[in-house]
């Protein structure tokens, strides 16, 4: 089955854990706002499984063959770890794409910064899926990946937003805010409330 590649590769994904109920929560809600949005949950809820699982769910609801997977982070060392993350949940190596500076593998799944994306648009252009990571610092400098936002706003792909923190009433994330809202909040406080996070 695993050298099957008549469905996308991220229904390979299995999790050597069950999802907590809030993770799950957020799973739901991004896929009730037509697999667009924002999660934004508190530091340690565990925002990339909650993406990988998303990614998950999106492709399995389509009927193809291939289901390409952008994921934009904000560093390097960010690209290995999510690499190293995605392949100890059974996604093979030779399907991961790590882009950037020397290195450009395209893959099914591609991991980015988010500045080799606004250099080449084009794996922005060809993803299924675009994971933005940390989506509140794509607002610090937002004229350089405004490109980004400008490619995906009107294009037909699951887009899913990540973040600990985003100020929804500062004009500098409008766009972010306006392409990709809120899907759920689980903040800091409702983690420890719910024993999911010790007080900080």
């Amino acid at each position: 089955q695993e050298n099957d590649s008549s469905y996308p590769v991220i229904l390979n994904l299995k999790f050597p854990f069950e999802l907590k109920p809030d993770q799950i929560k957020a799973v739901e809600a991004w896929l009730t706002n037509q697999c667009r949005g924002s999660i934004i949950y508190g530091s340690g809820t565990g925002k990339t499984e909650i993406a990988f699982e998303c990614a998950r769910k999106a492709a399995g609801m389509k009927s193809t063959k291939e289901f390409n997977i952008l994921m934009l982070v904000p560093r390097i060392v960010l690209i290995e770890q999510n690499y190293r993350r995605v392949t100890r949940y059974g996604i093979q190596p030779e399907k991961i794409g790590r882009y950037f500076g020397e290195q450009k593998d395209i893959r099914e799944i591609t991991i980015s910064t988010y500045q080799s994306a606004v250099a080449n648009l084009e794996i922005v252009k060809r993803a299924d899926m675009v994971i933005l990571d940390e989506v509140h610092l794509a607002s610090a400098t937002a004229r350089s990946f405004s490109k980004i936002f400008d490619t995906i706003s009107n294009a037909s792909k699951a887009l899913l937003g990540l973040t600990a923190t985003i100020d929804e009433a500062d004009p500098k994330n409008k766009i972010i805010i306006s392409i990709i809202p809120p899907a759920r909040k689980y903040l800091i406080k409702d983690a420890v409330a719910d024993g999911r996070l010790a007080k900080p």
